[in-house]
């Protein structure tokens, strides 16, 4: 192949990729897609601000829709923890935390202990499920998470808790 090569009186990126894919065997995989970086500290306490129309942390604490969110919570905004529980409340799950791949507390992309999402848990539409739907769903969660089935527990509470948060705001 190599003397073809040099016969050839000019070579193209074809004939380069053919003698490469010759030479590993087989046709080259495209990578992996990069995995999202989590989002820095400044990124989050700067998303929180903004969606409260506030520029500082000091105007965020007496900022009045804020208070009433916040109504029985004490959050210090000290850490980055801190404020990524307000960004997953408020703006949504940052991009390093979606699309998952299974696993014992990952359903649909979600890692159900650590977020409340259950329209995405249950891969329903919130404009279109009907109640029957919602069951549906949860039964077919429940066979592979309970317990009994070699599930996590507290992934069998937490779809409990998320099917009935459904229904209860279901006419």
């Amino acid at each position: 192949m190599i003397q073809a090569l040099l016969a050839k009186p000019e070579l193209d990126e074809a004939d380069l990729l053919a003698f490469a894919q010759t030479i590993n065997g087989a046709a080259f995989k495209d990578p992996p897609p990069p995995k999202p970086k989590p989002p820095t500290a400044t990124e989050i306490k700067n998303k929180v601000l903004a969606h409260f129309r506030c520029k500082t942390v000091t105007q965020l604490r007496k900022d009045k829709n804020f208070q009433l969110s916040m109504t029985g919570e004490e959050v210090a905004l000290k850490s980055k923890d801190d404020w990524l529980v307000l960004y997953r409340r408020f703006i949504g799950i940052p991009a390093n935390e979606r699309n998952l791949e299974d696993g014992p507390t990952v359903i649909n992309g979600i890692d159900v202990l650590q977020h409340f999402r259950p329209w995405v848990v249950f891969g329903l539409d919130p404009k279109t499920a009907t109640a029957d739907e919602v069951r549906e769903a949860f039964r077919r969660l429940i066979q592979v998470h309970h317990p009994d089935h070699g599930g996590d527990p507290r992934v069998a509470e937490r779809l409990q808790t998320m099917k009935d948060s459904i229904l209860a705001l279901m006419p």
